[in-house]
């Protein structure tokens, strides 16, 4: 059963998160739920000890079928050093 939560955050973020979530063929409210779910799942020992970088990265590529990696490094170079 799904249920309607009201959150109130800064424009720019809602905005920058749109982008996020539209880059990835999600809406935002899959995209909350996702990481919801994430965040509140029970966690093993190894994740606990992870480095937190790591746990903030961990699941990015959920949902991507097929990644060709040295494209998406040109591809974030080429926009970063614009």
């Amino acid at each position: 059963m799904n249920t309607k939560l009201t959150l109130s955050l800064d424009d720019k973020i809602i905005k920058k998160a749109k982008e996020f979530a539209k880059q990835r063929n999600k809406s935002l409210s899959k995209l909350i739920e996702d990481y919801l779910d994430g965040i509140s799942s029970t966690k093993t020992s190894d994740q606990e000890e992870l480095p937190p970088i790591t746990k903030k990265l961990a699941g990015i590529l959920k949902g991507k079928k097929e990644i060709d990696i040295k494209k998406e490094i040109s591809s974030y170079l080429e926009k970063k050093y614009k």
